[in-house]
């Protein structure tokens, strides 16, 4: 502060008399040796006694910093000294080096020379022995030849004649082989006539025993046979029901939330049993579930009716047990381990339909593609330029009910998986708070397939139909309006429909009414709850505590079905 106040002081009294520049006076100020020039000595003279002070402490200071920078670089001089010897040094050991290689370099090259003229030396002795001995050379190479010549003469003519005898003698041997293979190809022949004729007729008698033997084991089992499936929690459902599973894996037991009673001191809970044929909990796998129904599947060769139904409530998991993930984007975008029962049942119809064919048996497979909407009944393969929507299910003999609608012949699997991705791209879905896709009508599959024996055996004629029923839904908890709340009354209605049909047929009161004729999806189940046919329905349902009441409305329905007893099948 005090240089700054010394150096303002100057400036203005330079402007007021000499107007010399700033920075003459500014450089007067600064620290080092005595200034130099008249006006530089006019203006240091000037300074103060104090700022005179200051100035030679300022030039003391760097002088003695100047002294330590110097007494820090002593070490490193005295380093570079060193290093500037050691390199003297080196490079005079390299210069003697050099020296000592070069002698002898100069030495080498006078033995090379030396060791070179011996050798021209000897070369031309050997040339001359070799010239001296020529004569003698050439006489013994022809005197070798022409005894080589010789041998080899006698030598291929002994070879012509070894060959000639064996060559006699292989020519009997193989006569005598060759006669010998013909009669051992012709019993063998004879014998493979005999065993092929053998297995055809074993295959012949013993096919259809196989098949009566496989029917027979699943009338035992019932034709009406009822499947519960439980799907596992969503990531929205946070409370589990309890639902106790039985090691028989055909019996269940739920038990309802606590409830108080009337008085309200004491709490209690409700448990309800039930008992299928079958029960898959929320680990099963698709392959587990198709495990179980694939011998029902494999009736339809051997001239049944087949039927499979979901039913449950909506957001149960129906259509994925039936189909699979849903993905209608692609044919085959669900892996194998996804796919569900009706991909898993085509796959293994064709299967079949190549292993029988195998056996004597040929099949003509046709498909079926219908949709129950609003109680209208769509053609999803009948023609684009004709009106949609048929007026089906009024028949009520066997199949009358859809001979009309649009059957298309197939030849493999692929052709009918396209199909089946036709049918779920125009199937109606809808959005509700139970189910974010949820379906609004009942899907409807058919494979119709007739087989003819080659053995002349009696033809077969079998009906697979694979069902996706609509769920059943209350409107208080799926909150849908206008034309969805339309959609859920008619679903409703129709399932209603078969519930009175199931009743019905428990009741099986001798020439009892049926009421088939009440529901178009009624009259397209006839012929799977009519008795003539092999039927199995899934009962879908969930393990989430806040669909307890619509779990519990389903399993009732189902137990219904389980006690329905009906007449044994009839093949076609």
């Amino acid at each position: 502060m005090v240089l700054g106040d010394v150096t303002n002081t100057l400036q203005s009294g330079e402007r007021t008399q000499n107007k010399l520049p700033v920075r003459v006076a500014r450089a007067a100020l600064k620290p080092g040796p005595m200034p130099k020039g008249a006006e530089a000595r006019r203006l240091f003279a000037r300074l103060s006694e104090g700022e005179k002070a200051e100035w030679a402490e300022a030039r003391a200071e760097v002088e003695r910093r100047t002294e330590a920078l110097l007494e820090e670089l002593r070490p490193w001089r005295a380093q570079v000294k060193e290093l500037r010897q050691r390199q003297r040094l080196t490079q005079q050991r390299m210069e003697e080096k050099c020296k000592e290689q070069k002698a002898k370099t100069q030495e080498a090259e006078l033995r090379i020379f030396e060791l070179r003229e011996g050798e021209a030396s000897l070369t031309a002795q050997l040339q001359q022995l070799h010239t001296a001995a020529q004569p003698e050379q050439d006489l013994a190479a022809s005197l070798a030849a022409g005894l080589a010549a010789k041998a080899s003469a006698l030598e291929e003519d002994r070879q012509i004649v070894e060959d000639l005898r064996r060559a006699k003698e292989d020519t009997e041997r193989q006569s005598s082989s060759k006669r010998h293979v013909l009669q051992l190809l012709e019993l063998a022949r004879a014998e493979e006539r005999h065993q092929q004729q053998a297995r055809q007729q074993v295959l012949e008698e013993n096919v259809p025993r196989a098949r009566q033997l496989h029917n027979s084991y699943l009338n035992l089992k019932g034709n009406i046979r009822v499947f519960c499936r439980f799907r596992p929690l969503l990531p929205r459902e946070s409370e589990e029901a309890k639902v106790v599973f039985h090691e028989d894996e055909q019996s269940i037991t739920l038990q309802s939330e606590m409830l108080r009673s009337v008085t309200g001191l004491s709490e209690h809970c409700n448990s309800y049993e039930f008992q299928f044929d079958q029960i898959f909990g929320p680990q099963a796998t698709q392959l587990d579930v198709f495990e179980e129904l694939s011998l029902l599947v494999q009736s339809a060769l051997d001239g049944y009716k087949v039927a499979i139904f979901a039913y449950g409530q909506t957001g149960g998991g129906k259509t994925y047990t039936m189909d699979g993930p849903r993905d209608t984007t692609t044919v085959a975008a669900v892996p194998d381990t996804d796919a569900g029962v009706i991909p898993r049942a085509v796959d293994l119809v064709f299967r079949e339909v190549e292993e029988l064919r195998s056996k004597g048996w040929d099949f003509e497979v046709k498909c079926t593609l219908l949709e129950v909407y609003n109680e209208s009944v769509f053609d999803i393969l009948g023609p684009r330029n004709s009106e949609k929507e048929r007026s089906g299910a009024h028949g009520t003999d066997s199949r009358q009910a859809i001979d009309h609608f649009t059957e298309r012949p197939v030849r493999d699997a692929a052709a009918v998986h396209k199909l089946l991705a036709k049918a779920a791209r125009e199937r109606h879905t809808a959005a509700t708070a139970l189910n974010d896709r949820s379906s609004r009508s009942h899907a409807v599959f058919q494979l119709s397939l007739e087989g003819h024996s080659q053995a002349s055996l009696p033809s077969r004629s079998g009906l697979l139909s694979l069902v996706d029923l609509a769920g059943s839904e209350r409107v208080m908890q799926s909150q849908v309006t206008g034309e969805h709340l339309k959609e859920a009354q008619y679903i409703n209605r129709s399932l209603s429909a078969l519930g009175d049909v199931i009743e019905a047929l428990k009741r099986k009161k001798p020439g009892g009414h049926i009421p088939y004729r009440n529901s178009r999806l009624t009259m397209l189940l006839k012929d799977s709850l009519g008795g003539d046919s092999k039927a199995l329905m899934f009962v879908n349902v969930s393990m989430c505590c806040q669909h307890l009441p619509e779990t519990l409305s389903s399993l009732r329905f189902a137990a219904k079905v389980h006690a329905c007893e009906v007449g044994l099948p009839r093949r076609q």
